[in-house]
């Protein structure tokens, strides 16, 4: 007996598929999204900062390498923006 690999089954694989959303799934998931209440601006400003912070830990523990950085670059500059966005200063 043959077994068959299904790669895009297969977990991490950036290959696969996305996951099929038939239209009732997705009528479903808008009509809640709907009734859900509305984030105030309070609580946006507060996961701003949480993002932040919880990017420049990640960013302090991974060690730098010339694969990751311009994705560690990346990184820092949103967490720039986020923290000028979130002091007032203005974006250039």
């Amino acid at each position: 007996m043959a077994v068959f690999r299904r790669p895009e089954l297969e977990k991490d694989n950036p290959t696969a598929p996305q996951m099929y959303v038939g239209p009732r799934r997705r009528r479903a998931l808008l009509r809640e999204a709907l009734l859900s209440p509305a984030p105030r601006q309070g609580d946006m400003a507060e996961t701003l900062q949480a993002l932040a912070v919880a990017a420049e830990r990640f960013v302090a523990r991974v060690p730098p390498s010339k694969k990751l950085q311009e994705e560690r670059s990346a990184l820092l500059e949103a967490i720039i923006q986020t923290q000028r966005l979130l002091s007032g200063e203005p974006l250039p």
